[in-house]
């Protein structure tokens, strides 16, 4: 597929830029020719990068020609690689680094792969474009955010179901981002990005909020997807105001109407999507309405190439039309026999909607009863004057657990002390004794991991 999109591209057109460089598509190509793509057929690749760049070429150089591939996490530590790399059998590794000390015993199988724009540009007709000739597999580990990460195998049609490829329409987008394009959600947005001729704006993962901002407002940046901490983070910063916004993704995380609204009344032109997906499940489907959760009309009317119910404990459970993606190397099925898969986030029907809970192996245990995190979280953010919220379990020697909660304020006027009373109040008119955060703690910033996603402590 790639092979022939981008001979479908005038050779100057730039595809991809980042702080320091831009890449055309005629810099791409040149890579895909450049390497004698005979050697990687039908074999099982892993890709160790630091440079998106390098990532972005390698998976458009390896589609339909290798038969696996492996994406491992730009930030991936020495115990998580041996970790993952021993469940996967790669016979051959792709990387633009020095290798860490736990690949020693497979300098045989190590390869180094990197791109620059100074690679010279090569014209169309020096390249051939066959048609693919292995459907390739996709190795993604989840985030491992509440558990060891699994890997998830999926086919670029698995990938790509919901990616515009109209090059016409999206031809003014310059996409930004944020995530690491190696994890599911950062595939997505190359994926977008690369099958509709967008341009797409990476910027270094290792650096801080604001110097990725930079980058994306001096490369004009007008779409953006990321977690609502993400956004929340983004809406800290004054730079973020020079963002001109036409496209507001959010996905990761639980979109709360407080975070929406928020993006609406800065973007009031824009056109804001949250969108439910997952490594497992792919992504399921997107709500444009503005409005937390979604409508229950879904599940009557799902969107097209998907189907939706929610079972009796209120776990959410989809049927995605095309089931190509399944656990690699595991033979526990992904999908029941009904061909649904259980997302494993939990649901509550309210009203007309149905609202997301949060991850149910992500509850904190208090005393027996189930708190999900988010619901907590949600709650607090509709409080004045809160930035940032992170709910997490605190050990208690009687119930287990209790609720704690680490908060961001806007600003504080006033005493610190007299706030969190306050904020125990409202959450006491609010929530069961159970649920109430016990614990309050003001900070000055939260941390986030590579997926966007709030750390909880």
């Amino acid at each position: 597929m790639f092979r022939g999109l981008l001979g479908s591209f005038d050779k100057d057109r730039v595809l991809i830029v980042s702080n320091d460089e831009q890449v055309t598509c005629g810099n791409l190509m040149s890579v895909i020719s450049a390497y004698d793509e005979s050697q990687y057929y039908g074999r099982h690749i892993a890709l160790l990068m630091k440079n998106q760049i390098n990532t972005a070429a390698a998976m458009l150089m390896l589609e339909g020609v290798a038969g696996n591939v492996l994406l491992l996490p730009s930030d991936v530590d020495e115990d998580n690689l041996s970790m993952l790399l021993g469940r996967y059998d790669a016979d051959l590794i792709l990387t633009d680094q020095s290798p860490p000390a736990c690949l020693k015993n497979k300098s045989e199988s190590i390869r180094d792969f990197s791109i620059s724009s100074g690679i010279p540009d090569v014209p169309h007709g020096d390249i051939g474009y066959q048609q693919a000739k292995t459907v390739t597999r996709w190795i993604i580990p989840t985030s491992g955010t509440t558990g060891t990460p699994k890997l998830i195998s999926h086919t670029l049609e698995t990938l790509s179901r919901t990616a515009k490829k109209s090059i016409s329409a999206s031809r003014f987008y310059r996409w930004g981002l944020l995530y690491d394009i190696s994890r599911f959600a950062g595939l997505q947005v190359f994926l977008n990005s690369i099958l509709s001729g967008s341009v797409l704006i990476l910027s270094d993962l290792f650096a801080s909020f604001e110097n990725r901002l930079d980058v994306l407002v001096r490369h004009g940046c007008n779409a953006l997807s990321a977690t609502p901490t993400m956004w929340r983070k983004l809406m800290m910063l004054p730079a973020f105001r020079k963002l001109e916004l036409g496209q507001v993704t959010l996905g990761g995380e639980i979109a709360d109407q407080s975070v929406l609204s928020a993006l609406r009344a800065m973007y009031p032109t824009a056109r804001i999507v949250h969108i439910y997906a997952s490594t497992e499940a792919g992504v399921g489907f997107s709500v444009t309405d503005g409005c937390a959760g979604f409508p229950k009309t879904m599940l009557v009317n799902p969107p097209e190439g998907i189907t939706l119910k929610v079972d009796e404990i209120g776990f959410l459970l989809l049927r995605p039309a095309l089931r190509d993606q399944e656990y690699a190397g595991n033979a526990v099925p992904l999908f029941g026999d009904d061909g649904f898969i259980n997302t494993g986030d939990l649901v509550v029907e309210e009203g007309e909607r149905y609202y997301f809970l949060g991850r149910a192996n992500g509850a904190i245990n208090v005393g027996g009863n189930k708190v999900q995190p988010e619901e907590i979280e949600n709650l607090i953010y509709t409080f004045s004057n809160v930035k940032l919220v992170s709910v997490y379990g605190k050990k208690n020697p009687i119930t287990g657990y209790v609720v704690a909660a680490d908060v961001v304020l806007d600003s504080l006027s006033g005493d610190a002390a007299e706030f969190k009373r306050k904020l125990a109040a409202y959450c006491a008119e609010k929530l069961p004794p159970y649920k109430r955060p016990v614990l309050i703690k003001i900070v000055s910033d939260l941390d986030i991991n590579r997926a966007g996603k709030v750390v909880r402590s």
